[in-house]
């Protein structure tokens, strides 16, 4: 595979930058880059929309991932969140082949189609 593929982790954990950074994004990239197998690429939030004060909060956090070998670093990310301790719900979502994917990291071997 020559260009690297994208990967989004989308985590159901309402955890700010630094903690994220902290329990997720670093030891993701530790393992990656021991590996060569990929890099962690960036990170954020999805807030929800403002309450009636204008108060948002954070819905999920993601990790953005480039993989330079799918299938190794699909099963590297799985592995490593789930010892991490990511909550149920956790996915990865990435485009294969023309194929969009949404893949619970607690489901082993299931590939739902996304859209």
């Amino acid at each position: 595979m020559n260009e690297a593929l994208f990967v989004f982790v989308r985590i159901p954990e309402a955890i700010g930058p630094l903690d994220r950074g902290e329990k997720y994004e670093d030891p993701l990239e530790q393992a990656l880059e021991s590996t060569g197998l990929g890099s962690v690429t960036g990170g954020g939030e999805m807030l929800s929309a403002p309450d009636g004060k204008g108060r948002r909060e954070i819905e999920y956090c993601g990790i953005d991932v480039d993989l330079f070998d799918p299938e190794l670093g699909l099963e590297l990310l799985r592995t490593e969140l789930k010892r991490l301790e990511a909550p149920r719900g956790t996915v990865l979502e990435y485009e294969l082949d023309g194929i969009r994917y949404e893949t619970d990291i607690y489901e082993r071997d299931t590939f739902d189609k996304a859209h």
